[in-house]
């Protein structure tokens, strides 16, 4: 990835949280941050128009939880492809690679925030061109609901995806993601 698309990514994906965080009242310091070095296992399975663009399937190779020095809430888990870590709180891209996702999920349901209870902010760039996505719920009249059973399970270290709906903030394309990870 080139220099400038990595700063493309980083400057959007905080753009849902910083929305969130200027809703939200706080956070709660129960989902302490953990490592990178955690064990992460999961597919996610994707459904919509532009899949012919990226694939139909995102598998998940690094993880980091908790973070709010990274995503600005510690109610949130980071989902990235194998070819991007995290280090000292910053995205680090294998710039040899011109394909890869950052998928932040954030699951207010235990508290954190009055209005909002679950979002999705998402990335994927394949061959240099990004796809960004977005979801909050309850809807709030911008991007679209996530759905019903889209969680983020601190204590069971779980994050579920069935039938999730994001919308690609620029030309308001649904895609649909189906599938469960898991962290140690």
């Amino acid at each position: 990835m080139t220099n400038l698309t990595i700063m493309k990514i980083i400057q959007t994906l905080p753009l849902l949280f910083i929305l969130v965080l200027g809703i939200a009242c706080g956070t709660d310091d129960e989902a302490a941050s953990e490592s990178q070095e955690n064990a992460v296992l999961g597919t996610i399975l994707l459904s919509g128009e532009e899949t012919s663009e990226f694939g139909t399937s995102l598998t998940i190779g690094n993880i980091e939880v908790g973070n709010s020095a990274l995503t600005g809430t510690d109610k949130s888990v980071v989902l990235l492809s194998e070819n991007i870590t995290v280090e000292n709180n910053e995205l680090v891209f294998d710039e040899s690679d011109q394909n890869g996702f950052v998928i932040v999920a954030a699951d207010f349901t235990t508290g954190g925030s009055p209005n909002i209870e679950k979002t999705i902010s998402m990335n994927i760039t394949s061959d240099g061109e990004e796809f960004l996505y977005a979801c909050t719920s309850p809807f709030q009249n911008f991007f679209i609901a996530c759905g019903e059973v889209y969680s983020v399970d601190f204590e069971a270290k779980t994050a579920t995806f069935e039938n999730t709906t994001v919308i690609n903030t620029e030309n308001d394309i649904v895609l649909t993601m189906d599938g469960t990870v898991t962290w140690e």
